[in-house]
């Protein structure tokens, strides 16, 4: 997985990368062969331990707390091993309402999201949290979001604009919340 390579690459090279990651957010848009989006990726450096990020991850029934445009985040079944969250965006027309089933690796700090019921069919998401440098840490997130609103896909063209728009700055705009909620709480995050 390049995620997992990534997070090789800043390991090894964070004098190189480190830099970048702590003027902002960094972001991997991958192609499939054909050329056709497949994935973003963002990538923050946060200035607390792995496990306190993934922790915080842990929680999403708070992500409607600090999270922009999240109207609702309802955990809605949960287990050791997997939870689903009931997400409400806030987009221009009717809200985006979907349930995500999460299932945890807590060895390896990840949840991996697959679609589970209403809109952004066959979508699918994942959280890695890696220790970084100085003590700090790399926090990932991946994301496959399809089957936008209409109104969206009316305005899709060839090269994929929206969908890598939508992909791209989900992924910050989520990373970015986490990273601000840890360091300075619900109010430095939305």
């Amino acid at each position: 997985m390049l995620t997992v390579t990534l997070a090789i690459l800043l390991s090894q090279s964070s004098d190189l990368l480190t830099p970048l990651l702590n003027r902002g957010p960094l972001a991997l848009v991958e192609q499939a062969k054909d050329g056709k989006f497949q994935a973003a990726t963002a990538i923050v450096l946060v200035n607390a331990a792995p496990e306190r990020v993934y922790e915080t991850l842990l929680d999403h029934g708070k992500f409607k707390e600090y999270v922009p445009k999240v109207l609702t985040s309802e955990v809605e079944k949960s287990n050791a091993k997997s939870f689903e969250v009931r997400f409400v965006i806030d987009v221009p027309g009717p809200d985006t309402d979907y349930t995500i089933k999460y299932v945890r690796d807590d060895a390896k700090r990840t949840l991996k999201g697959t679609w589970a019921k209403g809109d952004l069919k066959d979508s699918k998401w994942e959280w890695r949290v890696e220790p970084g440098p100085e003590g700090k840490t790399l926090l990932f997130h991946e994301l496959k979001v399809k089957n936008f609103s209409s109104v969206l896909t009316s305005l899709e063209d060839e090269r994929q604009t929206m969908t890598v728009g939508v992909n791209v700055s989900s992924a910050i705009a989520a990373t970015t919340a986490v990273k601000n909620f840890i360091e300075g709480g619900a109010a430095a995050a939305k």
